[in-house]
């Protein structure tokens, strides 16, 4: 039961409870989550959450924070906890660190201030809780999805790859990508209109979806092409993996309008060790090839050789 404190009287004389925003909203959260939210250059909203251990910022491949960003040095800058914050500092970098505008080598980060690595990369730093994390995340989410498919869009695939590069190197793992697109899928919208197409880019890339481990990148990457970044797996297992969701793609029956709707797909397979120097355009164009190839000889076909 409510104390008597918890009650005032009304004008009639009974008492009426007092609802406290405390009660309604529940109990605090703890501000203890100290966060990097990029507002500008690549990845605009990405939400780094900085642990109780050193890192290092910059160009170079074993960068903890890795920027691709114009301007930004190899080893650019540094991030440490020290007390209850973070520490910034910066690394005899070629462009400078900024804060708040001014030049720093070494500075105590405080709530809201932004931080300048270089001409174009920046971040506002900020200290909140797990529900105002979450938030942020969610609306990066949302940046960096397709909407009429779920899968992320090319500018995150773009960014991605790099970044699974920059790990591949770090920890010589395996690094697989497939690309795959949709055959004669001009026809489906010109018999059935959009709305039929659109229905069955949703329903491939749902389909996609359920071969895929968390881990796995899966975004669309042009009209009717898509593309997965599969992070240790090897030329083989991209193989095996192409070929099962192309039986999966071919044994839909997508409900349109009174009819089932049919389609299959081509993909091109590469691995990153395959390649003499590995780059991103690199191992895009040897999977491109092969997704040409596989179009070429007859489609409904996954190519992973040459």
């Amino acid at each position: 039961m409510p104390d008597s404190d918890d009650f005032m009287p009304d004008e009639d004389g009974e008492r009426t409870a007092i609802v406290r925003l405390a009660d309604v909203l529940g109990p605090t959260q703890q501000r203890d989550r100290h966060l990097l939210t990029r507002v500008r250059g690549n990845n605009i909203g990405q939400v780094i959450t900085l642990k109780q251990a050193p890192c290092n910022i910059g160009r170079y491949s074993d960068s903890e924070i890795w920027l691709r960003d114009d301007g930004v040095s190899r080893r650019h800058a540094r991030i440490f906890p020290e007390g209850d914050g973070f520490v910034l500092q910066d690394l005899d970098s070629a462009n400078g660190t900024f804060v708040e505008g001014r030049l720093i080598k070494l500075h105590h980060l405080n709530d809201g201030e932004l931080i300048q690595l270089g001409p174009v990369a920046a971040f506002r730093y900020s200290i909140t809780d797990e529900d105002q994390e979450a938030l942020l995340r969610r609306l990066y989410a949302t940046s960096v999805t397709d909407s009429l498919t779920g899968a992320h869009n090319r500018e995150h695939f773009d960014t991605q790859i790099e970044v699974e590069l920059s790990y591949r190197r770090r920890h010589d793992t395996q690094l697989s990508i497939v690309l795959f697109d949709l055959d004669h899928f001009k026809q489906i919208n010109d018999t059935f209109g959009h709305p039929g197409g659109d229905e069955v880019l949703k329903a491939v890339a749902a389909s996609a979806r359920t071969q895929l481990r968390t881990e796995d990148v899966f975004a669309r990457y042009g009209g009717e092409e898509f593309a997965i970044i599969l992070r240790g797996i090897d030329i083989k297992g991209a193989r095996a993996m192409a070929d099962r969701l192309r039986v999966k793609v071919a044994e839909l029956r997508v409900p349109h309008d009174g009819r089932q709707l049919r389609v299959t797909l081509s993909g091109g397979c590469a691995a990153a060790s395959e390649l003499e120097t590995v780059s991103h355009t690199a191992l895009l164009g040897l999977a491109d090839r092969r997704l040409y190839a596989a179009k070429k000889a007859g489609r409904n076909r996954i190519v992973a050789a040459d």
